[in-house]
């Protein structure tokens, strides 16, 4: 799953409510991720976000369900992201290509 950076989309809902940065973000944490041997990913890759606007962060909680790992990355809140309040993302690979979508577009 997830071996190729081709035939890469996102749904409509992505396209209005999440960054460019933080789509890229999310598919380079995949990406980075593939290339650790211990680790097979899923089909599924979920990406959950907790802004902390005290300290000016996001967290990223990047995540699958079969195998189970989780990881914790943190992003600076820059002007892109000032308005960014999305709660989840998902990422979904069925062979022949990634979609990026918000769950409530499944």
């Amino acid at each position: 799953m997830f071996d190729t950076q081709e035939n890469r989309y996102i749904t409509k809902g992505v396209n209005e409510q999440v960054t460019k940065e933080m789509q890229q973000r999310c598919f380079q944490l995949i990406d980075e991720k593939v290339k650790q041997e211990a680790v097979q990913l899923d089909y599924l890759q979920i990406f959950e976000f907790n802004r902390d606007d005290q300290r000016g962060t996001i967290t990223i909680i990047h995540r699958q369900e079969e195998p189970f790992f989780i990881d914790y990355h943190e992003c600076r809140i820059t002007d892109a992201l000032a308005n960014f309040q999305i709660k989840k993302l998902w990422v979904i690979d069925d062979h022949t290509h990634q979609t990026m979508l918000l769950p409530e577009e499944y």
